[in-house]
């Protein structure tokens, strides 16, 4: 049976958790600046702070991303096993 992903937004994320990117909506007029932050499809990041900004780290980079933006930003749970060893 396949595996069925859980999609949900940036912003539904908490503090410590580990996601991967699975898209960035096409139609806010910010999606080529976040994708030139490197919030591309695939990549995988650790929410820092889920406030106004969300605060995300990918590697050793830090961002704020406001709420509004991060709701455009669909996300899946990585396991914290699987995400230690990226």
């Amino acid at each position: 049976m396949p595996t069925v992903s859980v999609r949900l937004p940036l912003s539904t994320t908490r503090p410590g958790d580990h996601v991967r990117i699975c898209s960035v909506a096409p139609d806010t007029s910010h999606a080529q600046r976040l994708r030139e932050m490197g919030m591309l499809e695939g990549r995988m990041l650790r929410v820092v702070t889920n406030s106004d900004p969300l605060i995300c780290q990918m590697g050793e980079c830090r961002f704020g991303v406001c709420r509004r933006l991060a709701r455009c930003i669909l996300v899946e749970p990585i396991p914290q096993d699987a995400a230690r060893s990226a």
